[in-house]
C-alpha cells in the first residue's frame, strides 16, 4: 500500500488483518534517541490499554547507525492478544521506524512475511536532506 507498509489479504469481512507499517521521525542529535524511544514507549502505553511493554532491545538493520527493538502485547476484547513489534532505525538524525502489528495467535504464520519483507527494505532520508539535521525520510521496499 503506497504510503503505508504491507497488509495481508483477508478472505472474510470484519477478519483482523496483520500489517506493517512504516514511518519516519527526525531527532535533534544521536543523543536524543534513547529519550525519544522512551517518550514513544510512554505514547504507546497511554494509547492502548493495559499494554504491557519490553525493550528496547538492541537490534540489527543494514544501514543504520543503530536499532532497536520494542513490543507492545495488549488485549483486544473478543478480538484477542494483539502484539505489535515496532523497531526504531537511526540514521544520523533521521529514524525510521518499522512496526509490525498481528494478532498474537497469528504471529508463527506472519513472521516469514514480515522477515522477508523487512530484509528487503532500504531505508534513510532523501539525499536532499542528508546535508540537515532535521528533514524527511523515504522509505522504498525492494523487490515482490
Amino acid at each position: 500500500m503506497s504510503d503505508f507498509g504491507i497488509r495481508q489479504m483477508q478472505s472474510h469481512a470484519g477478519a483482523v488483518t496483520s500489517n506493517v507499517c512504516l514511518g519516519q521521525d527526525a531527532i535533534e542529535s544521536a543523543e536524543a534517541f534513547a529519550p525519544y524511544i522512551e517518550r514513544q514507549k510512554t505514547m504507546i502505553a497511554a494509547h492502548l490499554k493495559e499494554a504491557k511493554l519490553a525493550g528496547p532491545q538492541p537490534t540489527q538493520f543494514a544501514s543504520g547507525d543503530e536499532a532497536f527493538l520494542v513490543a507492545a502485547r495488549h488485549t483486544v476484547g473478543a478480538v484477542g492478544n494483539m502484539l505489535h513489534a515496532q523497531t526504531y532505525i537511526r540514521q544520523g538524525n533521521w529514524v525510521g521506524i518499522i512496526t509490525l502489528t498481528v494478532l498474537e495467535s497469528q504471529l508463527k504464520d506472519a513472521r516469514p512475511a514480515y522477515d522477508a519483507f523487512v530484509k528487503g527494505l532500504r531505508i534513510g532520508p532523501p539525499a536532499a536532506d542528508l546535508s540537515r539535521s532535521r528533514g524527511a525520510a523515504e522509505l522504498e521496499a525492494e523487490g515482490d
